[in-house]
């Protein structure tokens, strides 16, 4: 009987042991193939990541290569017909996908165009043709006097804006910049926008050039940027305009018979050009599920392969 008690226990010891043991291996396995996941994780976001970092500099080469073309054909021009204009959609590299889109930054408003100038008149006009916009993007356009406050220097609020006294309220407190908007984002801090808001306005503004000086691409705007510009452009106006682009000279504008003497008056004003200098990229890189987005600001000298990142993000 005392035998058979002790088979018994060492019967039960086995059984505890190789469950034990297989606890451990399948445990171990487990962690293995963790290992081996998160291992593959890090290639493809290195890979991704690589891979977007590659679509900014084939679009510094596309954007070269605009550049050599304008030089080749004539006068300096940028419009929506050429190469840079062209999305390149789900490029296969590899074993990756590449898309990659230009937008030209000149072809909308810089906020940064509304801080101090030495001519307060100016500075007046280049807050009333913000406020045209806004009211032709149904957005509340006593918004403008914020930012107006936001970029500026001083510590004197506009009519409906907001200066240091305002926000150093608010809970948490912070001070406003009384300089440049660095990024678009940061209309985020500024009285009166929430991030949907942001997001509506993001196509029809900018923050470059840094520092502002005032000028939009007619060939590539917005029609509701360009009827901003001058309270006498109409609808209709602005349609002659679009239909007629893209303008290889600025004097070109001219020849649009509806807007001539405004076209004249906005060119001595120095608020159009039909060539732009900044660009912003968006790239998409994708590599095994694993997805990057890039984005990328790039100034693009007048002379050619002179080119800069200004700014480069990776998420």
């Amino acid at each position: 009987m005392t035998r058979n008690n002790e088979r018994g226990v060492a019967l039960i010891l086995v059984l505890l042991v190789l469950a034990l043991l297989a606890t451990i291996v399948l445990q171990f396995d487990a962690e293995a193939r963790r290992g081996i996941r998160e291992a593959a994780l890090f290639r493809d976001s290195v890979k991704a990541t690589t891979l977007g970092r590659a679509g900014v500099e084939a679009a510094r080469a596309i954007l070269q290569r605009d550049q050599q073309l304008d030089e080749e054909s004539g006068p300096a021009t940028d419009g929506l017909t050429d190469i840079w204009a062209r999305p390149i959609p789900s490029y296969q590299v590899g074993d990756g996908v590449l898309s990659v889109t230009i937008e030209d930054e000149r072809g909308k408003f810089n906020v940064n165009d509304l801080a101090g100038r030495p001519d307060p008149l100016a500075r007046q006009a280049k807050i009333l043709r913000l406020k045209r916009l806004f009211a032709l993007l149904q957005i509340d356009p006593l918004l403008v006097d914020a930012i107006a406050d936001w970029v500026d220097a001083d510590d004197v609020p506009e009519p409906n804006g907001a200066e240091r006294a305002y926000y150093l309220a608010l809970i948490p407190p912070y001070r406003p910049a009384n300089g440049p908007l660095q990024s678009l984002g940061d209309l985020r801090l500024i009285k009166g926008f929430s991030d949907e808001l942001v997001r509506r306005v993001s196509k029809y503004l900018t923050v470059y050039p840094l520092p502002a000086d005032g000028w939009i691409n007619l060939n590539t705007a917005d029609p509701a940027v360009i009827q901003a510009l001058h309270p006498h452009l109409t609808t209709a106006m602005v349609s002659d305009l679009v239909q007629r682009r893209p303008f290889r000279l600025i004097q070109d504008v001219d020849q649009v018979a509806t807007v001539e003497p405004i076209a004249k008056e906005l060119r001595l004003q120095g608020a159009y050009a039909v060539r732009s200098d900044h660009f912003s990229v968006h790239i998409t890189a994708t590599t095994h599920g694993v997805t990057k987005y890039v984005h990328a600001i790039i100034r693009r000298s007048n002379i050619r392969g002179a080119d800069s990142v200004l700014f480069q993000s990776i998420q």
